[in-house]
């Protein structure tokens, strides 16, 4: 099975994985089996809870005695009593079963001193199969003798029928009672003793694989027999179908997913000396038909079967690491874990030949005939058990290969969605539809090949790399961000319900691209090219913000595209937040010497080349038809992208007063011209949308962001609170000035609220923290600037206010004016970087201002600043 394996130039090297790490994207708001697909969806039940149960499958390599004695307590649980039905049901099986096995045990047995009441693995082993075999005969022959009846009077039968077609057939009673008091329990056993059975001290399994060929069979068998079993009998009142048992559940539902169970133990726990082609038809004949069954309980088991397999192959990866210290013989150990992965091989291929299989047909809508939609159907099964199993796959090479496949499918299922997007609309099939929805598995998929795990995240290990040591995800991520980039999405004509999934869903394979290219494990060219796509997959994860209908609800959009409008403005938001302080880094601030390696000055070169484009893209954020989206996007992409500017200008900034910058000034320089433009936008939006309130609180947030994430000096000095070149042109022509200006600009007045939140929250951080360092842009200033712009400010106001024009109203508000910029004042002295040499001349000041009582009643300086004054001293 490593042929599937193939497909690397490197020799086949196990990459560690996870066995209960979930994937970063978890929590996710896409429904119907879309979003973030965690295992949790469809597990198994003997993997919740943790990875303990995992141990069930290392059984067979344990120590005898650490075996011997976990079969005896085995036993003891089984026979254990309880309230609960089915527990009651199973110790009654598992006593019949002892004491059958015991008295078959004979009396060559008695002189060894073996505990007569205590069977072992093989007796107990041999007495359930012989009990399932003698349960199958029985309903076999039930089954045979109805079926004969039905055939020798055709008429009577159909009488008989509609005469109990309010209560339940007897014969259906029987089978359900046989199936719930003797077959589940039965399975159950056998499943909880079948890896005590290959255990290496237990003749190596001989007897179970020997005996192999017979359990596959019976539950092949049993797989059948439920399929011919109806689910349920008509009930005449409410027009519904109830189980064949009222109230425990029990039936062919129930039968199937506990023979998941077991066939999935059975697989993983049997002899290396099972042939492959045995392992194949059972599986072929439980597990993988189930994939595809119309009840979604028995679907949903039969991933979860499928992905507790992919899991355990996994987990043997990293268990087989670790046996110098085993007392087991290592090529058993071995042997038990390629056993493991040869199992889960078979799954990747079946996947694979159904992927591939469609792609071929060329059926790329989907639905067009019956054989079409059948097979839709079974690729989306496939496609989400994929998007749940991938992150644990242990070869990163799988991945790889179906990631390959998910490309093609896009563009066929793309295709075949815009074809019918007539259809959709005018009362046809609804094959676009199906098109869209494949499109989101396919999507989810991807995103399972590209998506980091968090035990990757740990461990970053660099092991599956190809000759050159780089991995072969990054090439691939590289790959399918400039597929992704050719076919963006066109969701403005799409009437799929769930188009929001879609969308979400290619944006995260945007951000999971990004990722891996930046990440550790990639080559330098892949950064490269990374940041050279980053202006590009900006403009296509902004244009899914654009709602279809466009304007608020109120102007025709309807609620959904508002919606999903939202949701991409926070996957824009991410993508952001996370991709951008990676490129940011590679912005060397000491400046680029001669002694730096070429892919150091490369990378630095190509993120000063890129910001511009980026910027231009960032900037149209602003633009009306992201209205929808603005109470995210301005709030979250946006003001990250200008916070991480401003940090890295505050930090060039830095190093150069520390002398240890030569030559980055005019980058400097570049980066307030940057920052000026992307602020000034802001604000002037503000003035655009003075009369939306929504619109204009997303504005007033969205700066208030800013001002925290830079602080308040980098903002002040962005900001033109004076228009004087106005000012003068007005004095020229005669003039005069706006009811309430000559101090600050009435369309910045806005700001000082802001400001004075944003002083509070540094000053109640600095009275938590005490004297520490300062640690972000927020706590670093400088009372010089307090002195030359803010204060300047003041006096402008406060000289406005005593101007004899004005009224009593407007004077006022100057003078609240004057106590806003007064109360900023205490920020500038949480962490100052230049108290000792300027705060002496802005004493006297400071002095005077305190003793305006008159004219300032309310202006009150913190004595946090005399505590700063002497600890400065």
């Amino acid at each position: 099975m490593a042929r599937f394996r193939s497909g690397g130039s490197a020799p086949r090297s196990v990459a560690s994985t996870h066995t209960n790490g979930t994937r970063s994207m978890a929590a996710s708001s896409m429904g119907g089996g879309g979003g973030s697909t965690t295992f949790g969806l469809f597990a198994s039940s003997s993997l919740q809870g943790g990875s303990s149960n995992l141990q069930e499958y290392d059984i067979p390599v344990l120590e005898p005695s650490e075996a011997s004695s976990g079969f005896a307590a085995l036993l003891r649980d089984l026979q254990g009593t309880s309230h609960d039905a089915k527990t009651v049901r199973r110790a009654a099986c598992v006593a019949a079963l002892v004491e059958t096995a015991v008295e078959r045990r004979g009396s060559s047995r008695e002189d060894h001193g073996v505990d007569e009441t205590m069977p072992t693995p093989n007796e107990m082993f041999v007495a359930t199969l012989a009990a399932l075999t003698a349960v199958q005969t029985t309903l076999e022959n039930a089954q045979q003798q109805q079926l004969q009846e039905q055939n020798d009077d055709p008429a009577n039968m159909m009488e008989e029928q509609r005469s109990q077609s309010q209560s339940q057939s007897p014969q259906l009673t029987d089978v359900a009672s046989e199936l719930e008091n003797t077959v589940i329990p039965l399975l159950e056993i056998l499943r909880r003793i079948l890896p005590y059975m290959a255990h290496y001290g237990n003749n190596q399994g001989a007897l179970l694989a020997h005996q192999f060929g017979t359990v596959s069979r019976s539950l092949r068998l049993f797989v059948a027999m439920a399929h011919a079993l109806p689910a349920g009998t008509p009930d005449g009142k409410r027009g519904r179908t109830k189980q064949l048992h009222d109230g425990t559940g029990s039936g062919p539902n129930a039968l199937l997913r506990q023979i998941l169970k077991t066939t999935t133990m059975l697989l993983l726990v049997s002899p290396a000396s099972v042939a492959e082609k045995d392992v194949g038809k059972l599986l072929h004949g439980t597990v993988i038909p189930m994939f595809h069954d119309a009840r979604p309980k028995v679907r949903k088991a039969a991933w979860g079967c499928a992905t507790e397999i992919v899991i355990v192959a996994s987990s043997a990866s990293t268990s087989s690491s670790s046996t110098d210290n085993s007392p087991v013989p290592k090529h058993v150990i071995a042997a038990h874990s390629q056993h493991k992965k040869m199992v889960a091989d078979f799954l990747w291929e079946y996947c694979h030949a159904v992927l591939t299989s469609k792609n071929k047909s060329g059926d790329g809508a989907g639905g067009r005939d019956a054989k079409g939609k059948d097979s839709s159907t079974k690729l989306i099964h496939v496609l989400r058990f994929l998007a749940a199993s991938l992150p644990f796959a242990d070869d990163e090479r799988i991945r790889v290969k179906f990631g390959e496949v998910c490309l093609v499918l896009f563009g066929v299922a793309e295709t075949g969605a815009d074809d019918d997007d007539d259809d959709v609309g005018g009362g046809g099939r609804k094959g676009g539809a199906v098109s869209m929805e494949m499109v989101r598995e396919v999507m989810l998929a991807l995103l399972s090949c590209l998506e980091r795990t968090e035990k990757e995240q740990e461990s970053m290990e660099t092991e599956n790399t190809d000759e050159s040591g780089e991995r072969e995800l990054p090439k691939f991520a590289a790959r399918a961000l400039a597929f992704l980039l050719q076919h963006r999405l066109n969701m403005a004509n799409s009437s799929y319900s769930s188009v929001g999934d879609v969308t979400v869903a290619y944006s995260r394979c945007f951000l999971a691209c990004m990722e891996r290219m930046l990440g550790l494990g990639s080559s330098p060219a892949a950064e490269m090219l990374a940041i050279k796509f980053l202006p590009n997959v900006l403009t296509s994860m902004l244009k899914l913000c654009d709602a279809p209908a466009g304007g608020g609800a109120s102007d025709g959009a309807t609620s959904s595209s508002v919606d999903i409008a939202e949701a991409c403005g926070s996957e824009f938001n991410q993508f952001v937040s996370r991709v951008l302080p990676v490129v940011m880094s590679h912005i060397v601030v000491g400046g680029v010497g001669s002694d730096e390696v070429d892919g150091v000055k490369n990378l630095h070169r190509v993120v000063l080349e890129t910001i511009p484009s980026c910027l231009s893209v960032v900037k149209q954020a602003v633009q009306i038809q992201y209205r929808n989206a603005w109470g995210s996007i301005l709030s979250g992409g946006y003001a990250s992208f200008v916070t991480n500017l401003a940090l890295k200008k505050l930090e060039i900034h830095e190093s150069s007063s520390n002398g240890n910058n030569t030559n980055l000034s005019d980058l400097e320089s570049n980066l307030q011209t940057w920052l000026k433009i992307l602020v000034s936008s802001l604000l002037r939006l503000h003035d655009d949308v003075e009369k939306d309130g929504i619109a204009r609180s997303a504005v007033e947030y969205a700066t208030s962001t800013i001002i925290r994430g830079m602080g308040l000096e980098q903002f002040l000095s962005l900001v033109n609170f004076v228009d004087e070149e106005n000012e003068k042109q007005k004095k020229k022509a005669g003039l005069t000035s706006t009811t309430t200006g000559g101090g600050i600009r009435d369309d910045r007045a806005w700001l000082l609220p802001l400001l004075k939140q944003s002083a509070s929250t540094a000053s109640s951080i600095s009275s938590e923290l005490g004297s520490m360092p300062a640690t972000s842009a927020m706590e670093k200033s400088h009372i010089s600037f307090f002195q030359g712009q803010v204060l300047n400010l003041a006096r402008k106001c406060d000289a406005a206010s005593a101007d004899g024009h004005r009224t009593v109203a407007e004077a006022s508000i100057q003078k609240s004016r004057v106590v806003e910029l007064w109360s900023l004042f205490p920020s500038f002295c949480v962490h100052p970087m230049d108290m000792k040499e300027n705060f002496a001349a802005l004493a006297k000041t400071l002095v005077k201002a305190l003793g305006d009582h008159s004219r300032y009643p309310k202006l009150i300086v913190s004595t946090a600043v005399f505590h700063r004054v002497n600890f400065a001293e």
